[in-house]
Formats: C-alpha cells, structure tokens, sequence
C-alpha cells in the first residue's frame, strides 16, 4: 500500500526507496536499494523498543519482525540494533539512518493520505483512538449512530493510554483531554469534562475526609502513572495532596475505580467514571474540568471517511458534555 506510494526511481525495472552514502557518508554500505516494507521494520523497533511491540504495531508476529530486521542487518552489513535484555536499541550506524527514515515515512504518508478514500465516500476503515475509558464509555456507544449512518465503514477503536501520532497514520482521528501540539493537526474543542475525587464509604470512615489545608496528609492516593505523560489530575493531586501517599499508579481509569471501591484510596476519575461506579462517593470538593479535543491530520481532513467519522462522533459528544461537567454529587 505504501511502498507503492513511495518509489523512487534507480535506474531499473525494480522500484525502490534508496539511501546511498552520497546522503549517508558515516554508513558503511554504498547505494543499497531497501523498499518501504523493508524500512517501516526499523523505524516500528526504534520506536517501540522491542521485537514484541513492534510486532503488535504493525500487526504481524514477533518472528517476523525478527526475521525481517535481521535480513536487512545482513543485507546492510551492519547491526542496526544492539541487543539488551527485554529490549532494543539502534546503534551508531541506526542512529545514522533514523531521521532519513522519518522523512521518507512522511512524505509517504502524506501521499497515501492525499489520495486515500477521495472518490470512494464514507467506505472502509477509519481507526479512532482516544484513553482506553473515553473509548468504552463514550465512542464505543456513538459508533451505533455512526454504523447506521453510514453503512460501509469500519471502525477501530483503539486504547491508548499514551498519544498518537496522527502523522504517521497511527491513528484517522484522535480524541485527547489537552490540545494538540502538532501544527499539521485541525483540533477542535468539542466541550468540558467534569473529574471529581472519589472513594468508597468505609475509606472515609476509616481515614476520614481529607483536609486540603494539611495537603491530604494520613491520606492514601490512587493516581495515573507519571511516565505516560502530563496529566491533569496528576498535577492537581500533586498540588492539593502532596502530604499524602500514592499507594497505586495505573494507566487504567477503570482499575483506579475498582481499587477506590476495595477502599485502597481517594482517586482522582472522570464524572462519567466515578458517578457509574455504584458504591463509590464523590467528594464535595472542586476538582479542575478538562476539555475534549478533537484532532484529525490536515492531509486527512477532506476524506470522505474521515470526514464522516468525525462528523458524527463530534455532533454526539458535544450532545453529552454538558451532563460530564456536572456539579458534584451530596454524598460525601
């Protein structure tokens, strides 16, 4: 699909993308020819880390992806990665080649997405990516609307803890809780998102209400893990309860909801998280509201399919995101 998008002419009857030391002075190999199902190999390792996850990336085995990258290590004559225990990492001559590959998967991107889809209408697949909840609470109901409206596309939902890059068609649309920080991405805001603090009744009994002035001190947190990058509430909770305890991080909103019903803690949750989990409270206590954008790439955005899909799923959270940004609940 892509490798046809991207060919570069050598010269022969074969068609290929070709990075030669003229560009490359520090490689050891002079004008190898490597197609683009060669090359998308590297650059799923180099980022993904390990065989494994790049594997999963591209959808296919951890064996192949071994195979694959071991073929063009002997075919280069060099290693492009150096081995650790549980992971991968480029070497020198890896190094050398990285940002060459970037570019090239760009403009090959940037083609597909120019043509994909143009005469075709509201047919195929469209992947749609937002945080794992998001997905299951709130797309994953909207894509009823959507499949009835139009009939011939496919969706994939995918839960990511982590953000996408729509770039490099990871992802048709994407859903995030902060603006996006890419120019080549349309964002639009589609509303506000109500969070609360949450626990369940026998915690506040036995610890008690958590006092902001003494920063939750003798208090047990459940939190989001820091490494998964900025998040709101994490901010927040490291503001108002610095003096207490984070007795569990998780990428999952549903894990920290069924941790705070078994009473480890206070989390931080979504309103449509923490109001649907029967058995927990929410404290009369304000939390920040976030915002709910929208991002489809610029290259994308005219797509028959892609314009659907954000069409509908834009239309149906905006018709819900009053009743998220609700007033905290009297229970607690």
């Amino acid at each position: 699909m892509i490798s046809g998008a991207l060919r570069r002419e050598t010269g022969d009857s074969q068609s290929h993308a070709v990075l030669s030391s003229e560009n490359n002075s520090s490689l050891p190999y002079q004008s190898t020819k490597l197609n683009w199902d060669d090359l998308k190999y590297i650059l799923a390792v180099a980022r993904h880390g390990s065989l494994s996850a790049a594997a999963r990336h591209l959808r296919t085995t951890q064996p192949t992806v071994g195979r694959r990258i071991a073929a063009l290590e002997s075919s280069l004559g060099v290693k492009l990665f150096r081995r650790l225990p549980g992971s991968l990492m480029l070497t020198e001559p890896g190094q050398a080649i990285l940002a060459a590959l970037e570019r090239i998967e760009i403009e090959a991107l940037a083609i597909e997405r120019s043509v994909s889809g143009r005469d075709a209408g509201p047919t195929g697949v469209v992947r749609i990516t937002a945080a794992e909840w998001f997905c299951a609470r709130v797309l994953a109901p909207l894509c009823t609307e959507l499949s009835d409206t139009y009939p011939d596309l496919s969706v994939e939902l995918i839960g990511e803890p982590r953000p996408v890059n729509l770039a490099r068609r990871e992802a048709d649309v994407a859903f995030r809780f902060v603006r996006f920080d890419q120019q080549e991405v349309i964002q639009t805001r589609l509303g506000g998102l109500g969070f609360g603090l949450y626990a369940a009744p026998e915690y506040i009994e036995r610890c008690g209400t958590p006092e902001v002035d003494g920063g939750f001190r003798g208090h047990a947190i459940i939190a989001m893990r820091a490494e998964i990058g900025p998040i709101a509430d994490l901010t927040w909770l490291g503001e108002v309860a610095h003096a207490a305890k984070i007795v569990l991080r998780t990428d999952s909103r549903e894990a920290q909801a069924r941790a705070a019903l078994a009473g480890l803690g206070l989390a931080c949750l979504p309103s449509l998280v923490g109001d649907g989990a029967a058995g927990l409270v929410r404290l009369k206590m304000p939390v920040p509201e976030r915002e709910i954008w929208m991002g489809v790439h610029a290259d994308a955005r005219t797509t028959p399919r892609v314009q659907a899909a954000a069409r509908v799923l834009a239309a149906g959270i905006r018709k819900l995101s009053a009743p998220w940004a609700s007033v905290p609940n009297e229970n607690a």
